[in-house]
């Protein structure tokens, strides 16, 4: 009578060290189906900002492109001064060369010359140009408007859009860069 005894409780003590495994296991696939979810995220986040931050340097280079031809074009070497390669007035646009314009390598040729909605009126006029990057996707679309304010003081205001790739999908990234004066 004594056997079957401890037969009974090896059977016993087997059930609740299997179950105690299965516990130990189910718990730990747990844990490491969580770090694998969270390292996904992670790993997602990391590739959309660095896709944001290529839409910044597009940006940022237009807006560069823009300040420089706007501030240094046509600069004298007899000391007489510069002259913006961007329009001011819609008179203006016919005077502005559209050619030699050269930013990452390309001729960024005035595509449009248009008095800006917040303004229109003869002393006012945007130029637009889109930059295309040597061997990459990034690109810029870049708006450069000059006008009068209300106070009689001459303006500027370009606007750089920023992208990560120039064809349209869901993955496109656009960022914004503006500068004022």
């Amino acid at each position: 009578m004594h056997a079957p005894l401890q037969h009974m409780r090896y059977k016993k003590n087997g059930g609740f060290t299997m179950f105690f495994a299965v516990l130990v296991a189910t718990l730990a696939l747990s844990v490491g189906l969580a770090i694998y979810s969270l390292t996904a995220r992670e790993i997602e986040l990391s590739s959309v900002t660095s896709q944001s931050l290529y839409a910044v340097y597009a940006a940022d280079t237009g807006i560069e492109c823009a300040l420089y031809f706007d501030a240094k074009y046509g600069c004298q070497s007899d000391g007489t001064g510069c002259r913006s390669a961007f329009a001011t007035s819609t008179a203006s646009a016919l005077t502005v060369p559209n050619a030699n314009l050269f930013c990452e390598s390309q001729d960024i040729t005035a595509t449009r010359v248009y008095p800006p909605p917040t303004n229109p009126s003869a002393n006012a006029a945007t130029t637009t140009f889109s930059i295309q990057f040597t061997g990459q996707p990034y690109c810029a679309l870049v708006s450069v408007s000059k006008f009068i304010d209300q106070a009689g003081v001459p303006r500027t205001v370009i606007l750089s859009y920023g992208y990560n790739t120039c064809a349209s999908s869901q993955a496109r990234v656009e960022r914004e860069l503006q500068a004022s004066y």
